[in-house]
C-alpha cells in the first residue's frame, strides 16, 4: 500500500520551479526527457518521481547508464525518504535490461509485463503506476531502433484504462539526430532544458509512419517545442495578471464611484449651492457616470472577447440582431437594413455584438434628435463580402485611431472601447474594418469578411 506522511520532502530541490510545472499541469501517460547532461537527466527524473510518490502513485524506475545508488541519491535530494519508500514497496528501482531485455527484446511481451505492473498498482490501492526509463537499453537490443518506436507506439495503446504515466528517457550525446526525431514525433509532451513542453511535432499513433520524417534536426525540433513552450507560458501569465488586474480595478471603480454618485446627487439637490456650483456639481457627476460605463464597458468586453470562435456564419441573421438590438435600446433613432441577405461569411460568432457596436457608434455621433443609420450589403470581390453602416456626421479622430493602430495611445485611452470590439472581432476572422468619408457628407463603417461558397 502507498505510504503516507511526509516521505516526500517540499522544500527546496534541484529544480522547483519544473516540479511545479508537474503539479501545476495535466501530464500526458507517456512522456520524454531529452538531455545532454547526466545532472541535467537526474534533476528531471527525480523531480518527476517525487511528485508521482507525493500524488499518491507507485514508481518504478527502470535503470541502465546509471547505477542505482545515483538515482537514489538523485532522489534523496529531491526530497523524497527513498529507505522508507523502498521499504513500503511505493518506490522501486529495476535494471532495464532485465525488463526490456530478459531472453531478447520482445514487443507483446515487454507492453503486457507493464501492463500487469499497472493492474497490480492499482489492486495494491495506487492511484496509479509512474514508469521512468532509461532507454540506452536499445543499444544492446538486437531489435532495430524502428522496432523500439513501435514499442512506444504500442505502449500508448495497451493499457488506455489504467491510470499509468510514463517518462522514456533519450540521451541526445549516445542517440543520434534521425534517432532522437523519431522518438521525439512519439510522445505528446517533452521535457527538454528544464521546461516541460507541449510538443509540436508529435504524430499519433494512427498517423505515425517511420521513415518519412520531414526534419531529423531533434537538437532545432527540441529548441523550437521549449521557445514555443515559454512563450505559451508567459502569454498566459500575461492574460493571468491582465485578467485579475481588469477585476479588481473593475470591481474599485465600481464601488468608489457610486459612493461618489450618492454624494453628487446630494449635492444637486441641496438648496444651499449656488446656480455655479450646481453646473460644477452637476459636470463631476456626468464625468463620474462616464467612467462607470467606461469600467462596465471593459467588462462586457472582455466577456465577450473570452467566448470567441470562428465559424461560417449567415449575415441575414447577425445583420437583423444587431438590428433589433439598436431599436430598442434606441427608440429614437432610425435603422435601416437590407431587405434581404443570403450571404454566408466566415466570421467570429461575436459579429452581431461588432455589427451592434457600429450601429450604435453611428447614432451616437449624430446631434439630431431622430439620428439615421442604415446598413448595406456589397460583394467588391468574388472572395469577399462587405458591410457598411453609414450616417450622417463623423467620428472623432481620437476614436477613429484605434482601427489604425496597434496599441493604445495617450490619445485613445479610455475611449472608443466600442471600435476595439469591432476591430478585434473582425480581425478575429482575418476580415478588415476602416472609416471610409465620402463627398456626401455621410460617414461609413466598413467592414471586410470572407465569403463561404454556396
Amino acid at each position: 500500500m502507498p505510504t503516507t506522511g511526509g516521505s516526500v520532502g517540499t522544500g527546496e530541490g534541484p529544480d522547483t520551479e519544473l516540479r511545479a510545472e508537474f503539479v501545476e499541469r495535466d501530464l500526458d501517460r507517456h512522456l520524454a526527457l531529452f538531455h545532454e547532461s547526466t545532472a541535467t537527466q537526474l534533476d528531471a527524473v527525480s523531480e518527476f518521481l517525487a511528485h508521482g510518490l507525493e500524488a499518491g502513485h507507485r514508481c518504478v524506475y527502470l535503470a541502465d547508464a546509471n547505477p542505482p545508488s545515483r538515482i537514489e541519491d538523485a532522489l534523496r535530494e529531491a526530497g523524497v525518504n527513498v529507505t522508507a519508500r523502498t521499504a513500503a514497496g511505493d518506490l522501486v528501482v529495476r535494471d532495464a535490461s532485465a525488463v526490456y531485455l530478459d531472453g531478447g527484446f520482445d514487443l507483446d511481451a515487454t507492453v503486457s509485463e507493464l501492463r500487469s505492473e499497472a493492474e497490480q498498482s492499482a489492486l495494491d490501492g495506487y492511484k496509479g503506476l509512474w514508469l521512468a526509463g532509461e532507454n540506452t537499453w536499445a543499444f544492446d537490443a538486437e531489435a532495430s531502433f524502428e522496432r523500439i518506436v513501435d514499442f512506444e507506439i504500442e505502449f500508448d495503446s495497451a493499457c488506455p484504462d489504467h491510470p499509468v504515466t510514463a517518462l522514456c528517457q533519450y540521451d541526445l550525446r549516445r542517440f543520434d539526430g534521425s534517432a532522437a526525431a523519431k522518438a521525439l514525433r512519439t510522445h505528446r509532451q517533452v521535457i527538454y532544458d528544464r521546461a516541460l513542453c507541449e510538443n509540436p511535432f508529435y504524430v499519433p499513433p494512427a498517423e505515425y509512419r517511420s521513415g518519412t520524417e520531414e526534419q531529423t534536426d531533434a537538437r532545432l525540433m527540441l529548441e523550437q517545442a521549449r521557445e514555443l513552450a515559454e512563450s505559451n507560458k508567459e502569454i498566459n501569465r500575461r492574460e493571468q495578471r491582465l485578467t485579475v488586474l481588469s477585476r479588481v480595478l473593475r470591481h474599485n471603480i465600481r464601488n468608489d464611484l457610486n459612493v461618489i454618485h450618492g454624494v453628487l446627487d446630494t449635492l444637486v439637490e441641496s438648496e444651499s449651492l449656488s446656480d455655479e456650483e450646481v453646473a460644477h456639481v452637476t459636470t463631476a457627476l456626468k464625468h463620474a457616470n462616464a467612467v462607470v460605463e467606461t469600467a462596465e464597458k471593459a467588462r462586457y468586453i472582455q466577456q465577450t472577447i473570452s467566448n470567441s470562435d470562428v465559424e461560417p456564419t449567415p449575415l441575414g441573421q447577425v445583420i437583423e440582431r444587431a438590428a433589433t438590438e439598436a431599436r430598442a435600446t434606441h427608440p429614437d433613432a432610425q435603422v435601416q437594413t437590407p431587405e434581404s441577405v443570403d450571404r454566408v461569411v466566415l466570421a467570429d460568432v461575436n459579429l452581431d455584438v461588432a455589427l451592434g457596436e457600429a450601429l450604435r457608434n453611428g447614432i451616437i455621433h449624430q446631434d439630431g434628435p431622430s439620428p439615421e443609420v442604415s446598413v448595406s450589403v456589397s460583394t467588391p470581390t468574388s472572395d469577399t463580402v462587405r458591410v457598411e453602416v453609414w450616417n450622417d456626421g463623423s467620428i472623432p479622430d481620437h476614436e477613429r485611431r484605434c482601427l489604425h493602430e496597434a496599441g493604445e495611445t495617450p490619445l485613445t485611452h479610455g475611449s472608443g472601447l466600442g471600435l476595439w470590439l469591432i476591430r478585434w472581432i473582425v480581425e478575429s476572422a482575418h476580415g478588415k474594418v476602416e472609416f471610409v468619408e465620402g463627398e456626401d457628407d455621410m460617414t461609413r463603417l466598413r467592414i471586410d469578411l470572407y465569403r463561404i461558397a454556396d
